[in-house]
């Protein structure tokens, strides 16, 4: 069986490896941090706004996005948009789902269908499950970082 001293030797076996591995990394391009604040911010309403945001035309914003992050600039607003409508939840369940809903969705079947798109479940079923390890991760990401879920968290700095 493992003891506790072998777990904490392999974590700092790992910590030093990936130090190194960030010391050597090319520095971070501006426009790609840009995009990054721009996503996280709840005011960033749409691909246009996140275009006039980082000061790049909406197609290279789609390109830039596509290759930093993987997802179309309107997937990743969608979703972030949706994180924080999530998070509200996890912070409260005893809310109704209308009052954790981010102030970009038009209504809530806008809200119900991105659910499920990004949960597989609607709002419903999801509130019925127990949540006990989500919920209390939500709580300590909330305390250590600010908010209770984010697929993108805030650029340091």
């Amino acid at each position: 069986m493992p003891h506790a001293k072998d777990a904490e030797v392999a974590a700092a076996l790992i910590d030093a490896h990936l130090c190194t591995l960030l010391a050597s990394a090319p520095p971070d391009d501006p426009a790609i941090v840009a995009a990054h604040c721009a996503l996280v911010d709840d005011e960033a309403a749409g691909v246009a706004d996140l275009s006039a945001r980082i000061g790049l035309s909406e197609r290279a914003v789609e390109r830039l996005s596509l290759r930093a992050f993987g997802f179309a600039p309107k997937l990743l607003l969608r979703r972030q948009r949706f994180l924080r409508s999530l998070g509200r939840f996890m912070l409260d369940p005893s809310m109704a789902w209308i009052d954790t809903m981010d102030h970009h969705y038009y209504d809530q079947a806008q809200f119900t269908r991105d659910f499920q798109r990004f949960m597989g479940m609607g709002p419903r079923a999801y509130a019925a499950r127990p949540k006990p390890i989500l919920g209390a991760a939500a709580f300590a990401r909330s305390a250590a970082a600010g908010a209770p879920v984010q697929g993108l968290h805030r650029p340091a700095g």
